[in-house]
């Protein structure tokens, strides 16, 4: 039983790594916002940069990638079992 909890541990460290390192990246390249205003005026939104769809492709590329190579990490830990 204690080989079923070190595998989910590492599966959920692997699958929070995997996340962690895909927010970095998709907030690396975010653009900038600047809001100016107060409470007694006006509020304005500034946004540099391009809407883009892109880079929401790649991270989920990346994404996907993660997944296929711990599906076939498990895939390969289960095989050798039933052996």
């Amino acid at each position: 039983m204690k080989k079923w909890i070190a595998i989910f541990i590492g599966l959920a460290a692997a699958v929070g790594l995997m996340l962690t390192a895909t927010g970095a990246w998709i907030k690396s390249r975010q653009m900038s916002v600047a809001i100016i205003g107060g409470a007694d005026g006006p509020t304005s939104i500034f946004v540099a940069g391009k809407i883009n769809g892109a880079a929401f492709m790649e991270a989920g590329a990346i994404l996907v990638a993660g997944g296929l190579g711990i599906g076939l990490l498990l895939f390969l830990v289960f095989r050798r079992k039933r052996k």
